[in-house]
């Protein structure tokens, strides 16, 4: 008896395409204090540029939200200092 073997290629071609449609990447490296940081980066002469530089901005401010929200409590803004 045979085994039948079936491949799923269509979402591994989909991914691949939308990779290569989005010109932003991670790159990591060693940061002065001694820790790996992690940095993205945009290629400015794309035609996706506009929406890339979106995702990335959109991202820049969830972390910042979430930072925000860490250290003082609220996502927005620092609490007044009296």
């Amino acid at each position: 008896m045979t085994k039948a073997r079936v491949a799923h290629t269509k979402k591994k071609a989909l991914v691949v395409s939308r990779r290569k449609s989005s010109a932003v990447g991670k790159k990591r490296f060693k940061a002065s204090s001694g820790k790996y940081a992690q940095m993205t980066v945009l290629d400015a002469n794309t035609a996706s540029f506009g929406t890339d530089l979106l995702k990335v901005f959109r991202e820049n401010v969830t972390k910042a939200r979430e930072e925000n929200m860490r250290l003082f409590g609220s996502a927005d803004r620092a609490p007044d200092s009296e």
